[in-house]
């Protein structure tokens, strides 16, 4: 799948003369990330559940995998939250092109919970 995204102009002599044109040529876009800053509540688990779950389904995935992976996002939060329950919480979201990926806490290094789901391999 390509999508296409304004890349500037391209500007090329014909007849002696600088033409130019847009450039429409197909590159991959950004991740389109969202950032949720929670406390240590466990109906915050529930609510990045149901935006994992919405990110899924606007990429495509099959029910079951959608939601496979809004109860994997409540337990990676639900854990995160039981080991620093005094502490603020990041969660990202991050929609790529081929995938979905939740990271919960990921300023605090190798003990953030990484979760992704390949949008591809689910037909």
């Amino acid at each position: 799948m390509f999508v296409f995204a304004w890349t500037g102009f391209s500007t090329a002599r014909t007849a002696g003369k600088l033409a130019t044109s847009p450039s429409r040529t197909p590159v991959a876009t950004e991740p389109k990330c969202i950032e949720l800053h929670v406390d240590a509540d466990p109906r915050f688990a529930a609510a990045a559940g149901g935006a994992v779950r919405c990110l899924a389904e606007l990429a495509g995935m099959p029910e079951h995998v959608c939601r496979e992976f809004q109860e994997a996002t409540i337990r990676a939060c639900l854990k995160a939250f039981e080991s620093r329950p005094t502490a603020s919480h990041v969660i990202e979201f991050c929609r790529f092109e081929d995938r979905v990926e939740v990271v919960v806490d990921p300023n605090i290094g190798a003990a953030a919970i990484r979760l992704t789901r390949s949008v591809n391999s689910h037909g």
